[in-house]
């Protein structure tokens, strides 16, 4: 039978939306539903499985009720990274929340292993290694640095402090997994996980493709609660249970957000490069290979199709839609919109900069006491920082997101790092992104020649000559924030 439709499925930080794609990739039906965080603790950032679980169906379901469900061909799956649950195996009932990828419930973990014999000795390791084999994975070693967005210390706290978790692992009753895992298992029964959600999390190699064992011994966190890790497409995932949507529906693709978003922009080629700007921020450069960076990139799969591994080198900034929150939230304007008149409406800042101290600083300072990042500013420091360690050349910066919508904060990019940015007409790529992965699978599209084709001309921005003032901007505020790290530690040391 000719395949028809494609349905898409996005499960963000913030939005759980669900698109159902025609065989010219333009969108039919489409369902968004709010992802509610549970803040049970400070610092704590929670999902109710159960709910997110409940809109998940809710959000497939309304797509496909709009055409005869025998015609929806297939299944693609994009999942937020680094969020996590544990289950049982032998009922299949979480034993907790999903922890997200913002949750800094581990933060003085991350602190005391940071400073321990044991990840100094792993540096001083490395770098031996690296000055012995030149091997860039070494070279990773020897700078190697926990951070709360990493999975690892989130779930030794979990293992230590949720009870029944140890005991079940013991027992070999215990299942982990991200949100990619937990959905898999829910819709098909299957313990698996995806290449690129497993990358992002910390306990898989990039350099050797598979689960880094010196982590497990390293943490004590038992291995045999580990999903299986498959390739990013293919008939390996199974297909939806029937009594869910009315038919069953096969799943084709599953891709991490970031992933993604690459794949559907079609940001291919070795040195391709893409910007999401949503509640955080992404850049995502195509490598040949795992990335060994000195400046807090980090290698991560982008897909691996068949014999195909895609590498990624990846920079993060958290705050970019909070500080746009936050600016609503204290009335400095109504609308995203106003931002861009507002702004142009000043002849400069006159020498003031934003520090927001929402997450800290991210790549390359990596500094979770600081509180700088302010949007144009620190995607030119992980453009540069990339660039500076790479024979790489970027053509242009391919960007989406909800913040990509401001013509204010694309045209200051383009300003600042030189390059032509652009904007696709459709930024939600995530969704597009895994749908056309499981569309190629089930044949409504040849291969990504044809869907490259359907992809329309978006909008450019190019370097303003006119803007004279913008790295000078950049030099001041850079210096704003190195005032602001280190603060934290130093009033403790100074108590």
């Amino acid at each position: 039978m000719m395949s028809k439709y494609v349905l898409g499925l996005d499960v963000g930080t913030t939005t759980l939306r669900s698109f159902l794609y025609n065989n010219k990739g333009e969108v039919c039906y489409s369902c968004v539903e709010k992802v509610d965080l549970v803040n049970p603790k400070p610092g704590w950032v929670e999902i109710d499985p159960d709910i997110l679980w409940n809109k998940v169906v809710k959000v497939l379901e309304t797509c496909v009720s709009n055409v005869p469900r025998e015609d929806v061909s297939g299944l693609g799956i994009s999942c937020q990274r680094g969020t996590f649950t544990c289950w049982s195996k032998s009922t299949g009932r979480p034993f907790h929340n999903l922890i997200t990828w913002k949750d800094l419930r581990a933060d003085s973990l991350v602190k005391m292993w940071n400073k321990s014999f044991s990840i100094r000795a792993l540096r001083l390791g490395g770098k031996i290694l690296h000055w012995i084999t030149r091997m860039p994975r070494y070279q990773a070693a020897s700078i190697f640095t926990l951070f709360n967005g990493l999975v690892i210390l989130r779930l030794v706290w979990a293992l230590d402090n949720i009870p029944g978790l140890r005991e079940a692992a013991q027992k070999d009753d215990l299942m982990f997994g991200c949100v990619d895992s937990w959905l898999l298992y829910n819709l098909t029964g299957k313990h698996m996980t995806e290449i690129s959600n497993i990358a992002a999390t910390g306990m898989f190699d990039p350099f050797t493709m598979e689960y880094a064992s010196w982590i497990y011994s390293l943490f004590n966190i038992p291995e045999s609660m580990m999903p299986r890790i498959v390739s990013s497409c293919g008939d390996h995932f199974g297909s939806t249970s029937a009594d869910l949507l009315g038919i069953s529906i096969p799943i084709r693709a599953v891709l991490a957000d970031q992933s993604a978003s690459v794949f559907g922009s079609g940001c291919t080629q070795l040195g391709a490069a893409k910007i999401t700007m949503g509640t955080g921020s992404f850049i995502d450069v195509v490598t040949a290979s795992a990335h060994a960076s000195m400046n807090g990139l980090i290698p991560i799969i982008g897909w691996k199709i068949k014999e195909e591994v895609v590498h990624l080198a990846e920079g993060s900034v958290h705050d970019t839609g909070v500080i746009l929150d936050w600016g609503r939230s204290v009335q400095l304007f109504d609308d995203f919109n106003d931002i861009s008149e507002i702004v142009n409406s000043v002849a400069d800042c006159g020498g003031v900069y934003f520090v927001p101290g929402f997450n800290g600083m991210q790549k390359p300072v990596l500094d979770p006491s600081a509180t700088a990042e302010c949007i144009a500013f620190t995607q030119k420091q992980l453009v540069d920082s990339f660039l500076t360690e790479s024979n790489y050349k970027i053509d242009k910066l391919v960007v989406d997101g909800g913040v990509a919508q401001n013509d204010f904060i694309l045209q200051y990019i383009a300003d600042l790092t030189g390059l032509p940015v652009e904007r696709p007409e459709n930024v939600e790529m995530s969704a597009w992104g895994t749908a056309a992965l499981a569309g190629i699978q089930v044949g409504l599209w040849k291969n990504r020649e044809e869907l490259n084709s359907l992809r329309s001309q978006g909008t450019f921005f190019t370097r303003n000559p006119g803007n004279t003032r913008c790295l000078s901007d950049y030099k001041a505020w850079q210096k704003a924030c190195l005032r602001f790290t280190k603060w934290k530690q130093e009033e403790e040391e100074n108590a």
